[in-house]
């Protein structure tokens, strides 16, 4: 995985290196390409999520990265009402240090002069 912003747009690229169940490997087996998903982040993750759900969106896959890093992505129907793999939409909770990390991210972009494109990811249990 790897996450970079161009201003505020965040791109989050990653690799499946395995063969878990999963949205990721679902995209690529259908012979997808491109973006999976887009990301709408919230801190009010349990109001937009129940917004979300009375709105007719059904949760798919879900998951959590850290404390207060909670994410879903919501089933993308298709005319017939089925789900297809492709573009999906995520809630992605960034109220806690996913939020630093995502705010780190962000304003690392700001001032990056070309060096040190690649850096490790800080433990989210420091920030």
């Amino acid at each position: 995985m790897a996450l970079a912003n161009a201003g505020g747009l965040q791109i989050e690229l990653l690799q499946i290196r395995n063969d878990v169940p999963s949205m990721y490997r679902d995209f690529l087996r259908a012979g997808l390409k491109g973006v999976q998903h887009f990301a709408y982040w919230t801190e009010s993750f349990d109001a937009d999520l129940a917004r979300a759900e009375a709105a007719g969106f059904r949760v798919c896959m879900s998951g959590e990265v850290g404390e207060n890093g909670r994410f879903v992505y919501f089933e993308t129907p298709a005319a017939g009402g089925e789900a297809l793999p492709g573009t999906v939409i995520e809630l992605s909770e960034v109220a806690g240090p996913k939020g630093k990390l995502f705010k780190l991210i962000r304003e690392a972009s700001l001032k990056w002069d070309g060096a040190d494109p690649i850096r490790p990811f800080p433990d989210l249990r420091t920030l």
